[in-house]
């Protein structure tokens, strides 16, 4: 299924931006030029999520993995457009599946482990899910009656497939699919001709918002192969560079961050499922990993409780992190003492993709703060069109929608080109309102231009965020990021609360290292040393074991906001 008009397609190919391979057809490549060297490879602790032993499978193996699954799928009458849904943690299992059904021409819809009946009954009914491939029991939950249920109330819903060792006779096992040799000795020519083109959908992901139901965001090959250049300039990926799979391969950061570029590259691709130490810390140290992707937070705190310094006895050259700025201590530390470049990543599922890497920032406090301006009018930044080409860029003004061309004025960040989506899935009304009159995707976020060469973008919060005391604008990233400096918190969030003289004050909602505890007044006096503008400080703090969050990681302001809402 194609979901970009034949005109952009035609632009976009005709300009070199888009090209003539599927993601299949790169890795294919990979697997001709090294078919025994590893491809991907399973957490070590397999075995306490799906069942049975970890997996390596060298690029052969994965080759005839896909083949043999596809086929499987082909058998059970899974066509070209049909959608399964897939909701597995980071196991090779995972990742065959995406290629197997990419392979006849289906498309992938993956879903968090955490997702329950209210997320995947949306998902079916707005997508016609044929099928799902998940596991019987993850975490003490129960996911093979939830999607028994499911099928019982869809009649279009009719395949369940189950991963790992814990089976049911009323599911196929993707085990035995994956594993057994079709006995038909022309089984591969019936594989022929259902492969999908670069245009097509490869996944279907979902995306939190200000609406009451996630949206579906369909992305094409050329869409995730656009994406996952960028990646790999940011933090100069090299062919052969092993990758760690380290957030749950279900959206942006899991497909564009990780997979995508693993594919690009043909590395080793080193599972994990967020989050355990030992073993986290155990891939790091044995499987000779060049690039992997961490939290903020997780940073700050290996690098204040000195956990970092074993980071230095790996072959980690670059974490990559983001999507907010990034505390400037933090990527000094890590450069200067453990010769890791930290590269700030700014994406969205929808296809938003900035980076700050060494090549555009050399100095870490700058790439901690800003981002490049790609594709702003006039910036002219030292970066390859064969990466950045297509892509455009602007700031509109929130209230008059004019575009802002002005220093350091904020406005939200719109972008169009190569790495977009052409709109939400079934949802006409939700596209039309996501895309400016000249077709620019409008963000949500807040940004202003930076520099003299008015080369940079500064990120401010997202649109609904500010917090407005007595008049002045105050971005909540912003007092979190300084915030988050102080040695005694781990995490800090920020939100408004009501005031009946001023409208809002600032609440700091923060999660104190272990064994530590802090007070309002040490937070005031570190704001004094950092020199911050009285305005932003936080007039109010609550201690909280863990800032609450979504399904992907994400920290729901919104929730806090709502509880301060209800207390007044």
């Amino acid at each position: 299924m194609i979901p970009v008009s034949q005109e952009q397609i035609d632009v976009y190919t005709n300009n070199g931006w888009w090209g003539n391979e599927t993601i299949l057809d790169i890795l294919w490549k990979h697997a001709a030029q090294t078919p025994d060297s590893e491809s991907v490879v399973d957490p070590y602790n397999r075995p306490d999520l799906v069942g049975g032993e970890a997996k390596r499978l060298t690029y052969r193996q994965l080759v005839e993995s896909v083949d043999r699954l596809a086929f499987q799928f082909d058998q059970l009458g899974i066509r070209k457009d049909d959608i399964l849904l897939v909701q597995l943690p980071n196991v090779v299992d995972a990742i065959v599946t995406y290629l197997a059904v990419a392979r006849i021409g289906a498309i992938s819809s993956p879903l968090a482990m955490a997702a329950r009946s209210r997320e995947l009954s949306h998902a079916i009914k707005l997508t016609d899910a044929v099928g799902v491939i998940t596991v019987k029991e993850f975490g003490g939950f129960d996911h093979l009656k939830l999607v028994t249920d499911l099928k019982a109330k869809n009649r279009h819903f009719e395949h369940v497939i189950l991963a790992g060792t814990k089976l049911d006779d009323s599911a196929h096992s993707l085990e035995t699919m994956m594993r057994d040799q079709p006995g038909a000795t022309d089984w591969k020519d019936q594989l022929t001709g259902k492969e999908p083109g670069p245009n097509d959908i490869f996944t279907i992901c979902w995306t939190s918002g200000t609406e009451a139901d996630p949206k579906g965001v369909p992305r094409t090959h050329n869409h995730w192969i656009s994406i996952a250049k960028l990646v790999v300039e940011g933090v100069l990926l090299k062919n052969g560079h092993n990758i760690h799979g380290t957030f749950p391969v279900i959206n942006m950061a899991g497909f564009g961050g990780l997979m995508i570029p693993w594919v690009m590259t043909g590395g080793k691709f080193v599972l994990h499922h967020p989050f355990d130490v030992q073993v986290f810390m155990g891939q790091l140290m044995k499987e000779d990993l060049y690039y992997t992707l961490m939290p903020p937070a997780l940073l700050d705190t290996l690098a204040k409780t000195g956990q970092a310094k074993a980071l230095a006895k790996t072959s980690i050259g670059a974490i990559a992190s983001g999507s907010v700025p990034l505390s400037p201590w933090m990527v000094k530390y890590y450069q200067d003492e453990l010769g890791i470049s930290i590269v700030n990543f700014f994406a969205s599922n929808e296809g938003i993709g900035l980076f700050s890497g060494p090549k555009l920032f050399p100095e870490a406090e700058d790439r901690a703060q800003y981002f490049p301006r790609f594709g702003g009018e006039g910036a002219v930044l030292n970066i390859s069109q064969e990466v950045i080409g297509g892509l455009q860029s602007c700031l509109l003004n929130t209230e008059t929608v004019e575009e802002i061309r002005e220093t350091g004025v904020v406005g939200e960040l719109c972008f169009k080109g190569p790495t977009i989506f052409s709109g939400y899935w079934q949802r006409d009304d939700l596209t039309k309102n996501a895309f400016s009159r000249e077709g620019y995707y409008q963000s949500g976020d807040l940004f202003s231009i930076e520099g003299e060469k008015q080369d940079k973008y500064l990120f401010h919060g997202r649109c609904k965020d500010l917090i407005i005391r007595g008049g002045y604008n105050i971005s909540p990233e912003e007092v979190e990021n300084v915030i988050s400096g102080h040695p005694k918190i781990k995490e800090a969030c920020a939100v408004g609360y009501p005031d009946e003289r001023l409208g809002e004050k600032t609440c700091i909602c923060v999660v104190p290292i272990a064994d530590e505890t802090v007070t309002l007044e040490e937070i005031t006096r570190y704001l004094d040393e950092q020199g911050i503008a009285k305005y932003k400080y936080p007039e109010r703090l609550e201690i909280m074991a863990a800032l609450p969050r979504n399904a992907l990681d994400k920290v729901l302001r919104r929730e806090l906001r709502r509880k301060f809402m209800e207390q007044g």
